[in-house]
């Protein structure tokens, strides 16, 4: 929560924020929405905001955000007790940044 919290701050530095920390503020918006579209919604105008701030607002893709907020969700609904490091281990495919190219 604190890393979904720093980036709103716009405190997380670009080269600090990799796949597995993009798909850590994913769960935290999944977990505090009250529906997945909502989590999308947040984490886009998140996202965005943090792809201005470090001068890179051309990197921010709307299909991409969808893609891993949606194979979150998915693995949440699976497993809805397991924090993030719990649901990455059960689910070793998500950290895979290219899947997203595949689909």
């Amino acid at each position: 929560m604190a890393l979904a919290r720093a980036l709103e701050r716009g405190e997380v530095p670009n080269a600090g924020f990799h796949h597995a920390s993009h798909l850590r503020v994913a769960l935290v918006y999944l977990n505090e929405s009250a529906s997945v579209d909502e989590a999308i919604a947040r984490m886009a105008s998140t996202l965005q905001r943090f792809a201005a701030s470090v001068g890179h607002p051309d990197k921010y893709s709307q299909p991409t955000t969808e893609f891993w907020m949606y194979q979150m969700a998915a693995a949440h609904a699976v497993r809805p007790d397991a924090d993030c490091d719990a649901l990455l281990a059960a689910f070793p495919w998500l950290l895979d940044k290219n899947l997203s190219r595949a689909a």
